[in-house]
């Protein structure tokens, strides 16, 4: 769902992923992925989102050229919103211009007067308390010295610790309630 001046709406059915590094050469090595991760992702994507749903990329969508972004843009459902990465490269304008809105900053937002979430690339350490942090960047190695005071309010969303697919955030949170 959006708003009128194009900002996403985050429900319940909103779709959570992130890490995918499409056309990374190397983070199948680095991260232990199986030789088919690309197409696996792709798979999983397209069989659960229909082209109407949102997705929340929580950064790190794709490395290379535009017309990668382009291609991938193109094969995947679902209107894509992207936290910036550390490995995301392109322009806010690019990728609006391309249907995608690029999200600079973390996202929070309280759900159903309930719960209180932090949606962002990285860990958000010290995480307030009452929060819920939807993260990746850690992807499955041992985490980095932001990843070394996580709790169990810092929930990991790369792909390598959610099965390679994007999951419903009604579900991700469905054990917190």
């Amino acid at each position: 769902m959006l708003t009128a001046d194009n900002q996403i709406v985050i429900t319940p059915d909103t779709w959570i992923i992130s890490d995918t590094h499409f056309f990374h050469e190397n983070i199948g090595r680095y991260c232990n992925r199986p030789e088919n991760w690309q197409e696996l992702i792709f798979k999983n994507w397209n069989e659960l989102i229909s082209p109407n749903e949102t997705v929340l990329h929580l950064g790190d969508f794709a490395l290379g050229k535009k017309n990668n972004f382009d291609l991938l843009i193109s094969m995947l459902n679902g209107r894509l919103f992207l936290i910036q990465g550390n490995h995301d490269r392109l322009s806010q304008t690019y990728c609006e211009t391309h249907g995608v809105t690029l999200i600079k900053d973390s996202i929070q937002i309280e759900l159903e007067d309930r719960l209180k979430l932090i949606f962002s690339h990285r860990p958000i350490v010290p995480l307030e308390e009452g929060w819920i942090n939807l993260h990746g960047h850690i992807h499955n190695v041992p985490p980095p010295p932001e990843g070394s005071n996580l709790g169990p309010y810092h929930i990991n969303m790369s792909v390598e610790v959610k099965e390679y697919r994007p999951w419903r955030l009604k579900d991700i949170i469905s054990h917190l309630l």
